[in-house]
């Protein structure tokens, strides 16, 4: 199971940071705002342990499905805030 959630992390690294490239080759401020929504992937990813996944779904569900809800939660966050960021970078300096 653990070679199973590493593959799975290590590919959706590859995949932000390839769209990171994209956005850069776009344009610098687009590239700027999915540094940061990496780092807000990182961060949701890490707090996602105490705000959405209750204590007893340790319990009542398996690692792959924790896991599941956690890194759901963190590509949300990455999603939004690259978006937004980039937005808010074009709307202030474009």
């Amino acid at each position: 199971m653990r070679v199973l959630t590493f593959l799975t992390f290590v590919i959706a690294m590859a995949a932000m940071v390839g769209m990171d490239i994209f956005l850069f080759s776009e344009d610098e401020l687009y590239g700027f705002g999915g540094i940061i929504g990496i780092l807000s992937f990182f961060i949701a990813y890490s707090i996602s342990g105490d705000m959405i996944v209750a204590p007893r779904d340790y319990w009542r569900l398996s690692s792959w499905e924790v896991f599941k809800k956690k890194f759901g939660y963190g590509m949300g966050a990455y999603i939004m805030v690259t978006f937004i960021a980039s937005a808010v970078f074009v709307a202030i300096f474009g």
